[in-house]
């Protein structure tokens, strides 16, 4: 199984002052609910690649997973922030059309999807919903960096 772990999560971060305690025990219950999601995807055949720059399955440069407080990456709300949220890499983009044709199963885990428009190499996955409240929703009013899937 392709486990996204607590460790790979906190990563360069793992020991900056805004990886408390509140925030490992929130990451460990996103990722629990994350690695299910991962797990039911593989039993359908996907197979999840590892980022070349990460090392892992967390998508980026280091910033896919835990991001402290004052990080100049993504939205200053992000959900990164507070361990909710993670970036799984997906560049060939399967595991996001496995999540897109199987929402319920999302909604079933308590997780939120950002649309793939707007993640054209990764799955953000997050376990608080966003504003809307919708399971694969929009996650700013900027244009989308991505063509959707066809």
């Amino acid at each position: 199984m392709t486990d996204i772990t607590v460790d790979q999560y906190f990563g360069q971060f793992a020991n900056h002052p805004d990886a408390t305690d509140l925030r490992r025990a929130a990451a460990a219950a996103m990722l629990e609910q994350v690695n299910k999601a991962r797990a039911a995807a593989e039993d359908d055949g996907v197979t999840f690649l590892i980022n070349p720059h990460t090392g892992n399955y967390i998508s980026g440069n280091g910033h896919g997973g835990f991001r402290p407080e004052d990080c100049s990456v993504g939205a200053d709300n992000s959900p990164h922030k507070d361990a909710h949220a993670v970036d799984s890499y997906d560049p060939e983009r399967i595991f996001a059309k496995w999540c897109r044709s199987h929402e319920s199963v999302l909604a079933d885990l308590g997780l939120h999807m950002e649309r793939e428009e707007w993640t054209p190499t990764w799955v953000h996955l997050q376990d608080i919903p966003p504003r809307s409240g919708k399971i694969v929703f929009v996650p700013s009013s900027s244009p989308p960096l991505a063509s959707s899937l066809a």
